[in-house]
């Protein structure tokens, strides 16, 4: 199963749906738990889409996604949800597909709730589709239970989509703790104990973009600037304009952090005040 890394648009917006299946899923079947696999299933004629529902998304967030189902696992899902016996050999009739997208619109409403904290107020609108005119990420829900059942629900999000669950900020100044004043190694200068206790201001910087007075003159609400790194990079940890250190972006209780995972080596001249790393 390939990981989503935390704080990536795809992991912000899939990981909200994965918990609102697995709610949803607790009260017809509460054995069932729900996993997320980046890997599409592989193709096959004898199990074409049978349902597929439109996801339209505005407010906090804009864009498209869409819910995909291919027959045999829509047909068990159903079944599972009306708590009818499991059989293979049934139809996928009317009141199968009514109880579906009742199941997904329930989902898309907790998944609008728990993306509310993200992004402010978000609307999710649920409707029967053909299948989706765009191509973009997508991530495949599996619900299993203790009999090894597997019922994979695919979820496809556009690009604009994907590009609204974006951090909303192309710089967030990320505010250091005060340091807790140390005794210093016996250097003969009493004084470095006034400056250990110095509150310094750390910024995160998850790319940079060059624009003309005229491109920025032209920025309106809803613009999307498109920055210089890849969501895979590391993100800058700066201290003034100095760059002191990388990492992955992660999301704590709600907050944005760093993990660290490169420090940059001290610059010359810090062994004369015993900050150099030791």
């Amino acid at each position: 199963m390939a990981e989503m890394k935390p704080g990536t648009p795809l992991h912000l917006l899939a990981e909200p749906f994965r918990q609102a299946f697995s709610d949803a899923l607790s009260q017809p079947a509460p054995a069932w738990n729900v996993g997320i696999s980046t890997e599409d299933a592989p193709e096959s004629t004898e199990q074409a889409v049978a349902l597929c529902f439109g996801v339209s998304a505005s407010d906090g967030l804009k864009g498209n996604a869409a819910f995909e189902l291919k027959t045999p696992d829509a047909l068990l899902l159903a079944q599972k949800l009306l708590s009818e016996s499991s059989d293979p050999a049934a139809e996928l009739n009317a009141n199968h597909k009514q109880a579906i997208e009742e199941f997904l619109r329930k989902v898309a409403a907790a998944a609008a709730t728990a993306l509310k904290g993200q992004y402010g107020e978000v609307t999710l609108q649920l409707d029967p589709i053909e299948a989706p005119a765009w191509r973009g990420a997508s991530v495949t829900f599996l619900a299993s239970d203790a009999a090894t059942t597997r019922i994979p629900i695919k979820l496809q999000f556009d690009s604009e989509l994907l590009a609204s669950a974006r951090p909303p900020a192309t710089e967030a100044a990320i505010p250091s703790p005060a340091p807790t004043p140390a005794k210093p190694a016996s250097t003969g200068d009493s004084h470095l104990d006034l400056l250990l206790g110095v509150d310094l201001n750390l910024t995160l910087r998850f790319g940079q973009r060059t624009l003309t007075l005229r491109e920025i003159l032209e920025l309106t609400s809803g613009s999307i600037i498109e920055l210089d790194r890849q969501v895979q990079e590391p993100a800058d940890l700066l201290l003034g304009d100095k760059l002191i250190a990388r990492g992955e972006v992660v999301i704590v209780d709600g907050n944005y952090g760093l993990r660290i995972t490169e420090v940059s080596d001290p610059q010359p001249g810090a062994d004369r005040i015993g900050l150099a790393a030791r």
